[in-house]
């Protein structure tokens, strides 16, 4: 049987029922893709992405932090030895067990 043969009014709402069929089943696609081994790798990595791009800001937020927390450490070091250079005492004051007492008694004056 031929879609010729049935009544206008049927073959009115055979179309309309595809074409509500069809809306309702759309699935995007993507504009772009790939063939071969390409399409199999871009399977196997996409659906992943969000866990990769996850860790790896994970992974560089870690690496940044490191590399903030060593980049302070090595300013402090300079301050300090920029201190003692500019200071008038030597060096062996420093190391004297008397003097961090010595300091503390007269800071609090």
């Amino acid at each position: 049987m031929s879609t010729h043969t049935l009544p206008s009014t049927t073959t009115s709402r055979l179309h309309a029922a595809r074409q509500k069929a069809l809306a309702a089943q759309r699935v995007p696609v993507r504009a772009l893709s790939l063939a071969g081994i390409g399409r199999h790798v871009s399977d196997a990595l996409l659906p992943n992405s969000r866990i990769a791009g996850a860790m790896l800001a994970a992974l560089l937020i870690a690496v940044g932090s490191s590399a903030l927390g060593e980049w302070q450490h090595l300013l402090d070091v300079e301050e300090v030895d920029s201190a003692l250079l500019a200071d008038d005492l030597p060096i062996d004051a420093y190391l004297d067990r008397g003097f961090d007492t010595w300091v503390q008694n007269n800071s609090a004056e």
